[in-house]
């Protein structure tokens, strides 16, 4: 089984710098077609991440001026967040308790990647799907 590592070793991992300005944030994200991405200071901490819905709730929605308007002011800082050597099922859980899309993987106390509920779902199915046919092997063995 693949663990959250193997997950995120193709992935280029998109960030922005605090102080952002949100005109400068949505063309980053609509270029490189992401619907999340994570902010972080000059050293490198991860404040918190800026979505398509914190754009809608807390920009447009508010009328903010979108050229005015730095990232700090309206990313979410309620993160959820999972350590590389979690399970994907633990992640699964979080982000199910906590009704969110997507989970920070962090290993160190350095943010390695995002997943969201699509690639740990699709893992899933995999895992489902070995089972079964090694279930089924295993009847229809004998």
């Amino acid at each position: 089984m693949k663990s959250l590592k193997d997950l995120l070793t193709s992935r280029p991992l998109h960030t922005v710098l605090s102080g952002s300005y949100i005109i400068d944030v949505i063309h980053f994200m609509a270029e490189r077609n992401i619907g999340l991405v994570p902010v972080l200071s000059i050293d490198g901490k991860l404040l918190g991440v800026f979505s398509e819905r914190d754009l809608v709730r807390r920009v447009i929605a508010k009328e903010l001026d979108l050229a005015s308007t730095v990232v700090d002011e309206v990313m979410s800082k309620d993160l959820v967040i999972a350590d590389v050597n979690e399970s994907y099922q633990v992640c699964l859980k979080k982000m199910n308790d906590r009704k969110t899309r997507h989970i920070l993987v962090i290993e160190n106390e350095k943010m390695i990647g995002i997943l969201s509920i699509r690639d740990l779902l699709e893992l899933d199915i995999k895992v489902q799907q070995e089972t079964i046919e090694v279930l089924h092997n295993y009847i229809y063995s004998k």
